[in-house]
């Protein structure tokens, strides 16, 4: 149990204490409450998952866990085990990827003289459903870079694949390697995924009762001192971290309250323990001796977990093992009776620190600072590093730590995402310095952004985010505001697994909120759930009676998603933003609204309130009662959204009431499951709404048939859009609900799509009944050639026409001649004919039609992948004179038709944009992009997403510098220009540009330093992202 105190043991079942437990996938049948549903599980299928991947932070319990599956086998007392024969629990700290299933069983666990190898090999491979192999730490894997094709039987296993492909196993890792494990090169789905998530505040009482089982005094000391604080109370979520306050409270009754003190104190109490007269300075000089190690260790490209004896001094050697901070295992050498003696530190978390003590050591030389940084600089991503990072920053508050800091943030893509995984490190690392001073100013601009995003945080990183608040507060007294007030809008959104001590902050976040004085929007979605996947009702990260509203004078709008409001939140809530102007609140997803009764009486105190959203509440008919009677007084409120909420059909009478909202101009009823008996009452009720334009019905399928009832529709005259996507419609159906549109003399735009219209086409010709139609909508509709002949006849008159929405129609692929048609629709002015599968024979007739339009703006042929390399098709690109934009997002271009479309374009004398994103197989392109130079029109050209190669820049930059109207660049999303280096210079040739984006691409410290000296020399931009 205490591998460093021989004196101070415990049996497992005496100290074991049950951890929470997660399980990752829930598209898997079955729950995970204990280690025994791990086996468990299904597939959707029915079928057993004999693969596992168990997911959690270092010293949560993992390497215990199966230890305990183990010892339960071991012991036969558990059900689920007992169908194996064989357990093999493998250290991969030892393994390398070539490593072989049974020269790993006899290199850590048997001896080859009492034991047969080949006898234990056939065993496995001809009954390997009765073996099981518990596979520890993937994270601490000897090989970092994998080869598949120099893969050996135990990753193969691993993988479903070779000789031992029938056998379960189940894999232990840190998050940071999680990625690298579920490629499929490793472990294909379907496997298992539980998040193992250490203690909740009943197993920590618990562990630390059972530890001190004769001393229920110390026991209760302990959980006071813990529960004293939220560092404290986190921490001890972890088991080994909770040990070593047990251990540490024994001795003196007191704890230190960051992770580096704590282990720093762990370390001194267990030399001393064991080397009696040793003193504070020979424990470092100790520390620091294998912490050279350690560090070399974990620097090296293969990540060093397990060392020779020689790599030590023979006497700190001799000492760390007798302190047991090290231990020394012997290992038989590959296909060789031969062993040695293989060393370790007793946890890899110890490692980290003894590695960070010598980082921080006057040992530690000018060169192995230089090579430090560079292996830090050099490295893509820091996760893996996390736990040396913050020990490296314990209680240093110097250039070091700054140094470490800084190459965190030079890692951050974008400011104010605080969920960004380099920016949390850089947050715990200032926690762990305990710095007294202002934070440095790139951390400040780092975190108080203009748009500050937080998402799926952890208890210990928002206990940093709060101690970083606390000291930007705290050093800057003269206006303590003045970092805080460059925020203007604040999203928190998460879904936390289990009980949190997050939730406690609610009040102390709030206070740091009140000092951004000028937020303009706060979005909070929290669902909490607990490890069964139920909701955990009343917590809230953001307590709203410590936000003081009235000082947040530029608040506009509120979302506040799943807060689980109690009746009499209402009035709280409704009090706090009264003063708001020009608010738009957001309530979705608050199912505990529904029967709110009188409390929606308050809302009428929101005066200035201008749209309010109430979608998926489970709201009923007294609820629309209600709220239409509280907000009939409301004069700026010209929007209520009543989405989603499923229990509203069949509300029949309580429709009538929407009457007393005379001011509403936009009202929203999607997916409410309405069926004629309510359309009666709200047709009724709409008529007597003289205010309201835009009307949404979509995704109401019991509205199809009944076709007499459209009629009722003649009523609303006011409306000017009408929504009726995913309504199930036919085309049955069409000719009553264009009949009673015809006497909507205001209806301007109509949404069609997702209806499927399956057959000629006939009926869309009475569309032409609508005159003042100016927008359609007939996307994902499997319209066919023959609705294009009917759909040009209704629209050809109709004088004011000028969108037409196609897109997700590829039943219209191959459509020939009939495209011919569209010629008619003389004043349209932009349409869009995304993924539809248009073929180069398409877009002669499509072309032709439009060249006889002279009012074409905007042309979208997004995702139609045929066109890419149809060399003869760009060409009448030409005739299209009037175009404006054009889009050719994700239609498999190739480089060879670079030349093609740029000589058609030139030709274009109005066109300001031109859109080839996603197009990947432009990569490469290389002289190529010379072309675009022809194009001179041109205003703005996006190229994001196209996994543009370094080189490309030489090329795009040389053509775009001889565009003179080119101001906008749109780069982002090519991850695969990172490490461009010096051609990040060439950017300087396009001096007109006035906005560049390179957001997403992945970028490294060196790239955007290079970025920014290019910024310097260009003189007209004015807007640079990335």
């Amino acid at each position: 149990m205490m591998p460093w105190m021989d004196d101070d043991k415990k049996h497992i079942m005496d100290i074991y204490t049950k951890l929470q437990l997660e399980k990752g996938d829930y598209d898997l049948k079955g729950k995970v409450e204990t280690y025994e549903d791990i086996f468990e599980i299904k597939s959707r299928d029915g079928h057993p998952i004999i693969r596992a991947i168990l997911r959690g932070l270092a010293g949560l319990g993992k390497t215990t866990l199966l230890d305990k599956i183990a010892y339960d086998w071991a012991c036969g007392s558990v059900a689920v085990l007992k169908k194996y024969k064989l357990v093999f629990v493998l250290k991969m700290h030892s393994l390398t990827q070539d490593s072989d299933v049974i020269d790993s069983v006899f290199d850590q666990l048997l001896d080859e003289k009492d034991i047969d190898r080949e006898e234990l090999k056939s065993f496995i491979t001809t009954r390997p459903d009765e073996v099981l192999f518990l596979l520890d730490g993937f994270d601490e894997f000897k090989t970092t870079e994998l080869d598949e094709t120099k893969f050996g039987s135990l990753l193969k296993m691993l993988n479903r694949k070779g000789e031992y492909d029938k056998c379960s196993v189940l894999v232990t890792t840190r998050p940071s390697h999680y990625d690298k494990l579920a490629k499929g090169s490793l472990i294909e789905r379907p496997f298992v995924l539980v998040n193992v998530l250490g203690f909740n505040k009943d197993d920590i009482e618990e562990y630390v009762h059972k530890f001190y089982s004769e001393e229920s005094f110390r026991a209760s000391g302990l959980l006071e001192r813990i529960k004293s604080s939220e560092v404290l109370y986190d921490l001890a979520r972890s088991p080994m971290i909770l040990l070593l306050m047990c251990l540490l409270w024994r001795v003196s009754s007191e704890l230190p309250d960051t992770m580096s003190r704590l282990y720093d104190e762990a370390l001194k109490y267990i030399f001393k323990r064991k080397i009696k007269m040793i003193s504070p300075e020979e424990i470092s000089k100790l520390i620091i001796a294998i912490g050279k190690v350690a560090l070399r260790g974990l620097l090296a490209s293969d990540q060093t977990l397990s060392f020779r004896e020689e790599d030590f001094d023979p006497d700190v050697l001799r000492m760390a093992i007798r302190a047991g901070i090290l231990t020394s295992q012997r290992v038989q050498k590959k296909k060789s009776l031969d062993t040695s003696n293989s060393v370790y530190f007793i946890h890899k978390t110890f490692q980290e620190f003894c590695a960070a003590k010598f980082f921080q050591s006057e040992d530690f030389s000018e060169k192995d600072d230089e090579q430090f940084a560079k292996f830090f600089h050099q490295t893509r991503k820091s996760v893996g590093f996390d736990y040396l990072l913050r020990f490296c920053c314990g209680d240093k508050d110097g250039r070091r730590t700054n140094s470490i800091l800084q190459f965190l943030l030079d890692k951050v893509e974008h400011a104010g995402i605080l969920h960004d995984g380099n920016l949390q490190l850089a947050l715990n690392c200032y926690f762990e310095s305990q710095s007294q001073t202002l934070p440095p100013l790139q951390l400040i601009n780092s975190v108080l952004a203009y748009t500050i995003t937080i998402r799926d945080f952890s208890s210990d990183y928002f206990t940093s985010l709060m101690y970083f608040f606390k000291n930007v507060t705290d050093h800057t007294k003269a206006d303590e505001n003045a970092y805080f007030e460059k925020v203007h809008s604040l999203e928190i959104h998460s879904v936390v697994a289990r009980e949190s001590s997050l939730l406690r902050f609610g009040a102390q976040f709030a206070c740091y909120v009140n000092k951004m004085t000028h937020l303009s929007e706060l979005n909070v979605d929290l669902l909490v759930k607990n490890p069964t996947g139920q909701r955990i009702e009343r917590n809230c990260v953001l307590e709203f009676s410590s936000l003081r509203m009235n000082e947040l004078t530029q608040l506009k709008n509120v979302k506040l998603y799943n807060f689980d409001f109690a009746s009499n939140d209402t009035k709280n809530i409704v009090g706090a933003l009264s003063h708001i102007p020009n608010l738009y609140l957001n309530l979705s997803d608050n199912v505990t609204l529904t029967g709110s009764g009188d409390s929606w009486t308050h809302l009428a105190a929101l005066k200035n309130v201008g749209e309010i959203k109430f979608s998926s509440c489970n709201l009923k008919g007294d609820d629309v009662e209600h709220i239409a009677m509280a907000v009939s007084n409301l004069t700026n409120l010209v929007k209520l959204d009543l989405s989603r909420n499923k229990t509203l059909a069949g509300s029949c009478s309580s429709w009538s009431s929407l009457a007393k909202m005379k001011n509403i101009q936009q009202l929203c009823l999607s997916a409410c499951k309405l069926t004629w008996d309510d359309m009666d009452p709200i047709s009724a009720a709409l008529s007597n709404m003289p205010n309201l334009v835009e009307l949404d019905l979509s995704y109401n399928k019991n509205l199809t048939g009944s076709c007499g009832s459209w009629s009722q529709f003649e009523n609303m005259r006011s409306i000017k859009k009408l929504i009726l996507s995913g309504c199930s419609l036919e085309e049955d159906n069409i000719e009553h609900i264009v009949m009673a549109l015809g006497n909507m003399p205001n209806l301007l735009a109509l949404d069609l799509s997702s209806n499927m219209l399956r057959y000629d086409g006939e009926a869309l010709s009475h569309l032409k009944k609508i005159k003042n139609l100016q927008n359609l909508d007939l996307g994902y509709c499997k319209l066919t050639g023959d609705h294009i002949e009917h759909i040009a006849r209704a629209l050809k008159n109709m004088s004011d026409f000028v969108e037409l929405d196609l897109s997700h129609n590829p039943t219209l692929s191959a459509s020939g001649g009939l495209w011919s048609q569209f010629s008619e629709i003389k004043n349209i002015q932009v349409l869009k004919i995304i993924s539809c599968n248009l073929t180069v024979g398409d877009m002669g007739y499509i072309t032709m039609a439009l060249s006889k339009i002279s009012n074409l703006d905007e042309l979208d042929l997004t995702g139609n992948q045929a066109l890419g390399g149809s060399d003869d098709l760009w060409s009448h690109l030409a005739e299209l004179k009037t175009i404006r934009k054009l889009c050719l997002r994700s239609c498999n271009l190739i480089a060879r038709d670079m030349e093609h479309i740029a000589v058609a374009l030139s030709n274009l004398p109005n066109l300001e944009e031109l859109d080839l994103s996603y197009n990947e197989m432009l990569a490469g392109s290389s002289r190529s992009w010379s072309h675009l130079a022809q194009i001179k029109a041109l205003g703005k050209l996006v190229l994001s997403c196209c996994k543009l190669k370094r080189f490309d820049i030489k090329y795009i930059s040389a053509a775009l510098s001889n565009m003179p109207n080119l101001v906008e660049l749109d780069l982002s999303g090519n991850f695969t220009l990172a490490e461009a280096r010096r051609l990040w210079s060439l950017l300087t040739d396009m001096k007109q540009l006035q906005i560049l984006s390179l957001k997403s691409c992945d970028l490294t410290a060196d790239d955007k330093s290079r970025i920014r000296l290019a910024q310097s020399q260009m003189t007209n931009l004015v807007k640079l992202e990335y």
